[in-house]
C-alpha cells in the first residue's frame, strides 16, 4: 500500500504496547522503531537511481522478503539502539518485527505483487483484496492514530487496527463473491478479480480463455485478442525487456501498433485496466514494454516505459 497507510499503521502498532513498555525513553525508541520499520521496505526506491528496469525488477523484493524480515529487524533495532536507547535491544527488535510485518502484509493485500519468499522464489504474491491507495484505510488509521495518541490507551490502538483488519477481510469476501458470481456463468479459462479505488464492492474481472483475454466490468465485457505472428513476436519475446515484463504481468496483452512511423509491439497488463467516471476507462499503462521495429523487421529499441513516453 502507500506510505501514508504504512506510516499510520506503524504509529498504531507502536501504541499497542511498545510505547508503554521499558520506561519513557525506551518506549519512545520502540514507537519510532515501529514507524521506521513500517516504512523501511520501500527504501528499495533507491534502486531507481540505476534505471527504470532495475527499479521495476527489484521493487518489492529483497526489502519485502518475509525470509529476511528478522535480519532487517535486527538492523533497524541496532540503529535505534545505537542512536537512542542502549537498554532494551529485544524490545526494539520486536517493535521492528511488528512494523516490518505490517508493511509486508499490507502490500500482499494489493494487486501489485510482492516477493515475500525472496530469495527462495521470485514469485510475486498478491491477494488482490484492496487497491494500492485506499482512502477508507487512511480514514480509519488516521482516526485511530489521533485517538490513540490523545488517550495513550493500548486498547484504542488495538481496536483501530482490528477495525482495519475487519475491513480487509470484508474486501476479501467481496472479491470472492464477485469471482464466484462471474464463474457461475459457466465461463472457462484462468480468471481473477482486481480491486478499484474507493469501492470495495466493485471489481474488474479478467479472464484468459487461451485464445483471447476478456475484461469485465459489470455488464461491460470487452475482448482483446493478443497479436501473434511468426516474424516480429519471436524477436520481441527474446528481448530482456519483454521477459522482465512477462515475469511481472498477470494478464499480459501484446498489441501491434504504429508509432512515429515505426511498427511497435506493446505489452500491457490488463489487471491494471479500470473504469473511470462517465464511462471512460483508464488503461493502467503506468508501466509497459515496447519493442520498436524498422521496415525490415529489425529491432530498433526495446525497453520498459509508460503510456506517456
Amino acid at each position: 500500500m502507500d506510505n501514508i497507510a504504512h506510516g499510520l499503521t506503524g504509529v498504531l502498532i507502536g501504541y499497542c504496547g511498545f510505547r508503554q513498555r521499558g520506561g519513557s525513553e525506551s518506549g519512545r525508541a520502540a514507537l519510532w522503531t515501529c514507524v521506521a520499520a513500517a516504512e523501511f521496505p520501500d527504501i528499495d526506491i533507491l534502486t531507481a537511481f540505476f534505471g527504470r528496469d532495475t527499479y521495476f525488477r527489484w521493487h518489492r523484493s529483497f526489502t519485502h522478503s518475509a525470509i529476511l524480515l528478522p535480519v532487517w529487524a535486527a538492523l533497524l533495532a541496532w540503529v535505534f539502539w545505537m542512536i537512542w536507547d542502549r537498554k532494551n535491544f529485544r524490545l526494539l527488535w520486536w517493535a521492528a518485527v511488528a512494523g516490518l510485518a505490517s508493511h509486508l502484509l499490507m502490500d500482499w493485500l494489493t494487486n501489485y505483487g510482492t516477493e515475500l519468499l525472496w530469495p527462495l522464489s521470485d514469485a510475486r504474491l498478491a491477494l488482490n483484496w484492496v487497491f494500492i491507495v485506499d482512502v477508507y484505510v487512511w480514514a480509519m488509521l488516521l482516526i485511530g492514530t489521533v485517538v490513540a495518541v490523545w488517550t495513550q490507551r493500548v486498547w484504542v490502538a488495538r481496536g483501530a487496527l482490528g477495525v482495519v483488519g475487519v475491513y480487509f477481510l470484508f474486501c476479501g469476501a467481496s472479491r470472492a463473491y464477485a469471482l464466484r458470481a462471474y464463474e457461475a456463468r459457466g465461463v472457462t479459462g484462468r480468471t481473477d478479480a482486481f480491486p478499484l479505488p474507493m469501492d470495495p464492492l466493485h471489481w474488474t474481472i479478467v479472464r484468459d480463455d487461451g485464445v483471447a483475454d476478456h475484461w469485465v466490468d459489470g455488464s461491460r465485457d470487452e475482448t482483446f485478442v493478443p497479436f501473434h505472428d511468426d516474424k516480429l513476436l519471436p524477436k520481441a519475446e527474446a528481448t530482456e525487456a519483454v521477459k522482465l515484463f512477462r515475469w511481472f504481468a498477470v494478464f499480459p496483452l501484446v498489441e501491434k501498433i504504429e508509432e512515429n512511423g515505426h511498427t511497435v509491439l506493446r505489452y500491457r497488463d490488463l489487471r491494471f485496466r479500470s473504469p473511470m467516471p462517465r464511462g471512460a476507462v483508464g488503461e493502467g499503462m503506468f508501466v509497459i514494454a515496447k519493442v520498436v521495429f524498422d521496415d525490415q523487421g529489425n529491432i530498433l529499441w526495446a525497453g520498459l516505459t509508460n503510456g506517456r513516453d
